[in-house]
């Protein structure tokens, strides 16, 4: 415990600074996600504050790209998810303009009532038409030129750094539309802020994002869900296996 004071001073003092922040931001969230037409802004603005933690709490970003990607295309994103941090991750070291698709609990969390409830979208998955509504929502903002970034594990699971299975919603989704499937790998976010401990032991340093080449959708048939979440989870695993060299 007291090996650890360190660690939990220095999650306390990130998360002191992540709540004042978005305090003095709040006013400015409220006005952008007032019209959908100014939600790229409201994303760029949080990329930002995220980029201001990041660099006001030691954590250095390191983002690799495998192939250089379109923002003139509409990508379904899919990360590991090992750590709480993986959220400040994606949005601040993407420099895409998405919406998250996360679980329904997140909605509930006072400080991210008010991106769920315009720009990004909570899922239900223990309930149908939770999950049915989400995906309404989902395909809507797919047709308006939206990405879509979902964590398929569907949340943290209890032997991290170990992949639960993946669901298959945003990869059957992919293949609805034609939507290319993006891969991503973060190696280190599980380091940065473990889960598990009501003040977890966190520690400053690199959080690494590797970007995988996108994975085309369009030749894949009713039923072929299965094989592609299969082959994003291989190539996931892989590759944190590699930048970890377990």
């Amino acid at each position: 415990m007291i090996r650890k004071l360190p660690k939990y001073i220095w999650t306390l003092c990130f998360f002191v600074s992540f709540l004042l922040t978005f305090l003095v931001l709040y006013p400015f969230f409220f006005i952008i996600l007032s019209k959908p037409k100014w939600y790229r802004n409201a994303h760029t603005l949080r990329r930002y504050w995220g980029k201001f933690l990041m660099f006001m709490s030691g954590l250095r970003s390191e983002v690799t790209f495998e192939e250089e990607l379109s923002h003139d295309k509409v990508y379904i994103f899919t990360p590991n998810h090992f750590s709480y941090f993986d959220i400040v991750s994606v949005n601040t070291q993407m420099p895409f303009f998405f919406s998250f698709m996360a679980k329904k609990e997140l909605a509930s969390i006072p400080l991210f009532k008010i991106f769920f409830r315009t720009l990004d979208m909570p899922v239900d998955r223990r309930s149908k038409e939770g999950a049915m509504r989400a995906y309404y929502l989902a395909n809507k903002k797919l047709k308006t030129g939206i990405s879509l970034l979902n964590f398929p594990e569907g949340g943290i699971g209890p032997d991290v750094p170990k992949m639960r299975k993946f669901k298959l919603g945003p990869f059957k989704m992919a293949m609805d539309y034609g939507i290319e499937i993006v891969p991503i790998t973060l190696p280190d976010n599980w380091k940065r802020l473990p889960s598990g401990e009501f003040i977890p032991a966190g520690t400053p340093g690199k959080m690494r994002m590797h970007v995988h080449r996108p994975i085309p959708t369009k030749n894949l048939k009713p039923g072929d869900e299965q094989m592609l979440a299969d082959q994003v989870f291989r190539i996931i695993e892989n590759k944190f296996n590699e930048m970890n060299a377990l």
